[in-house]
């Protein structure tokens, strides 16, 4: 039995950890899931010294439902018996918060001089607390969940926005996780089926991830790793069409997958086991909301939307590995700083964006010509080979969403993303950072512009995906 079906035992985890050559330890040292866990936040919190210095409190500017009362009183009164509580506000932008320097600066500032980091909220509430954690020496932080949204619960890293670019940063690992069932059942339907949205990446960014580390474009692919979360998709499948329905089995076991995903990047030291094309496509649609001003969609939402076109993508390049088309280009410097600086200077005419995607890009690039001995001498046959056992076809992954509940387009998110955002996105994804995926690959091939990036949102609408 898998640990999403049986529970999570933090020292058998942390023992098979142990045993997988690169992984790292675990960093978590409690988690409670199920119901009542938020009854047994006072007792986690009573595990680190310190905490009758005082607890701050970061939560979510929204009413939290649990049974009746709104979450983030019932876990400030929970507290309180035990240790003075402060509140950290975050400013928001269209309701939703930003991870960006001035808001962790000034949670920095609310948060100092406490003894504990009770983080209340979704997955841009709980990066930011990873974040203050970390600049206060380590700060004992403990997490309570609030929505199967996203998968960032449990691990070493925070998106943070840096000159409006979505960059994935060490932090540090939270010290405890509290997921109660019962809020997980009082969040909104979308923000749950989002979750589900953001595990699809299961099914393509591993593949991205060995695809990297055979081109010698990354390191550190573990099948191990990757197994821990793969062997959970059965059960995700038969768990996501019971979310609408609130149903408590279905809602723990998603949850449970959610924090074993966090864990296995934590391990990893890279989100690489669940964070592929995918995520880029989603990083950039997102980006251009905040640059312009908009509000965003879920992030869980739309990387399940961006999965499907990512697993297109992967669809065209085994073809054309297949078929032997393959023709290796190494450009240089000069040819491809402006394509970069042009995609984002259309979002940012100041150029700020354009340096900070350049500079990663770059490295990216240099990585590529110097392997051009191993990738003239690659064998495209196995690398074929060795990413089908890691891919789901496009058609399953709708189906799964569709049951969840969750988007299959883009222009059913809320609030919809426009169709020029999401070709502007998928065309440009592989330019914003160093990491390899197979949109990196398209392009290197020669099989990747705007015009087949309008191919396979095409292909997408026909499946009932896309835009």
């Amino acid at each position: 039995m898998n640990p999403a079906a049986a529970g999570i035992n933090l020292s058998e985890l942390a023992a098979k950890l142990a045993e997988i050559d690169g992984a790292r330890p675990l960093g978590v040292s409690s988690i409670e899931i199920g119901r009542d866990a938020l009854q047994r936040v006072p007792e986690v919190l009573a595990r680190f010294s310190g905490v009758k210095a005082g607890v701050a409190m970061l939560a979510e500017s929204v009413r939290l439902e649990y049974r009746g009362a709104d979450a983030r009183g019932v876990v400030a009164q929970l507290i309180s018996a035990q240790a003075p509580v402060r509140a950290v506000s975050v400013r928001t932008h269209n309701g939703r918060a930003h991870a960006d320097a001035v808001t962790l600066d000034a949670a920095v500032r609310q948060a100092a001089g406490a003894g504990a980091l009770v983080t209340v909220g979704s997955g841009t509430l709980t990066d930011i607390g990873k974040a203050v954690s970390q600049r206060l020496g380590g700060l004992p932080h403990v997490v309570v969940q609030t929505a199967l949204s996203v998968n960032g619960f449990t691990d070493d890293q925070s998106v943070l926005l840096i000159d409006n670019v979505k960059r994935t940063i060490p932090t540090r690992w939270p010290d405890a996780l509290v997921a109660d069932t019962d809020v997980l059942s009082g969040a909104p339907s979308r923000l749950n089926a989002a979750g589900v949205g953001d595990l699809m990446a299961m099914f393509t960014a591993p593949a991205d991830w060995q695809l990297a580390t055979m081109m010698g474009m990354g390191s550190g692919y573990s099948p191990p790793l990757v197994g821990m979360v793969r062997d959970c998709g059965p059960d995700l499948l038969r768990a996501a069409p019971r979310l609408a329905e609130r149903d408590p089995d279905a809602i723990e076991c998603v949850a449970r997958i959610l924090t074993l995903s966090g864990i296995t990047m934590g391990a990893a030291g890279s989100t690489a086991p669940s964070s592929g094309a995918e995520h880029t496509i989603s990083h950039l649609i997102e980006m251009a909301s905040i640059q312009q001003g908009k509000a965003e969609a879920f992030h869980g939402a739309q990387v399940g939307v961006s999965t499907v076109l990512a697993a297109l993508v992967w669809r065209r390049v085994r073809s054309m590995l297949a078929r032997g088309s393959v023709r290796p280009r190494f450009p240089a410097d000069n040819e491809m700083e402006p394509v970069v600086r042009a995609a984002f200077g259309q979002l940012d005419p100041s150029g700020a964006m354009g340096e900070e995607c350049w500079r990663l890009y770059r490295t990216k690039l240099a990585r590529w010509r110097s392997n051009r001995d191993r990738v003239m001498d690659m064998d495209w046959a196995a690398v074929d080979a060795a990413s089908a056992p890691l891919l789901l076809e496009p058609e399953a992954l709708i189906d799964t969403l569709a049951a969840a509940g969750s988007a299959t387009r883009f222009g059913e998110l809320g609030p919809p993303v426009p169709p020029d955002t999401v070709c502007w996105a998928l065309s440009n994804c592989h330019l914003m950072r160093d990491r390899f995926t197979v949109v990196d690959l398209a392009w290197f091939l020669g099989g990747w512009d705007a015009g087949v990036a309008e191919d396979v949102l095409a292909e997408a609408g026909r499946l009932g995906a896309g835009v």
